[in-house]
């Protein structure tokens, strides 16, 4: 089955000024499909990312959409909605959004989750953060028009579809066009690390303290076949003391003046070639 993603408005019986629940509508609609085009571009599609209309519903206001045929192949799609839910989710307990730090935790979290949502990923996705603030900002805008009661839902998929109900009172109150002005410096690197939090199940970022840097930071473990073998056991475990030899791409973040501190950002473990365990043995990984 074709993926298709549905919204679904429920609003008040006494609705007054009901044309703007078709405008909450319209700028959902509008949000998400900028949300799709910042996903595409996160794992290196150059296409335009557009819905059509699949059918609308009465009673409450309900969009069936889905991507334009021939622009983004299904399995894809489906992982951007399912992503897409993950972030929603996220957002359920949460009032405000406003620094660049919340933006860049979620887009890290939305880069985990497109991960775990490709199994067929042909790309290390990456999140333009100024994007996912401007896409937050629309989402944001469109809540506005709900009124207290009323509700918007999301669902992938059919009948059977993951559900995912958006926080209409949350509110993103960042401008989008003065954030992530800084300068970023790439790096790609070898360094000594201590594993502060591993990860046992799924693609979830790491923690580690750079012997290099001096710094702990968060980063994701990219080499899967690495992971796999780690997450089934075929590699002993990575104790506190234990230090692991690595190959390190990560962004030095430097916000402009009075916007914060310099900052470690989209870490990533691209290989790990030696482990040096607690008193000296090593359990050697050059062939991966």
């Amino acid at each position: 089955m074709k993926p298709e993603l549905s919204i679904k408005l429920d609003y008040l019986d006494d609705r007054q000024n009901p044309a703007e629940i078709f405008e909450a509508m319209a700028e959902y609609i509008n949000a998400y499909r900028d949300f799709g085009q910042l996903l595409t571009g996160s794992v290196g599609f150059n296409t335009d990312f557009e819905f059509q209309l699949n059918d609308i519903e009465k009673g409450s206001i309900l969009s069936k959409l889905s991507a334009l045929p021939g622009k983004i192949d299904q399995v894809f799609e489906a992982a951007f909605y399912n992503s897409g839910n993950d972030l929603f989710d996220e957002l359920t307990n949460v009032d405000i959004t406003e620094s660049e730090e919340q933006v860049e935790e979620l887009a890290a979290d939305l880069e985990t989750s497109l991960v775990e949502n490709l199994p067929q990923q042909i790309a290390d996705p990456h999140i333009d953060r100024q994007g996912l603030a401007t896409v937050l900002d629309k989402f944001s805008t469109a809540n506005q028009k709900m009124k207290k009661g009323e509700s918007v839902i999301l669902k992938s998929g059919g009948e059977d579809g993951k559900k995912c109900e958006l926080n209409t009172a949350w509110r993103f109150t960042g401008n989008p066009k003065d954030m992530f002005l800084g300068e970023t410096e790439y790096k790609e690197f070898e360094d000594k690390l201590y594993v502060k939090v591993s990860v046992n199940e799924g693609h979830a970022v790491w923690k580690f303290k750079s012997l290099t840097l001096e710094k702990t930071f968060s980063a994701r473990i990219i080499n899967k076949d690495w992971l796999e073998k780690y997450q089934d056991g075929l590699i002993p475990p990575i104790g506190p003391k234990d230090i692991i030899k690595a190959n390190v791409s990560l962004d030095f973040y430097t916000p402009q003046k009075g916007k914060g501190q310099p900052q470690i950002r989209n870490a990533k473990v691209i290989s790990i070639t030696n482990i040096t365990r607690y008193g000296g043995h090593q359990y050697e990984l050059t062939d991966v």
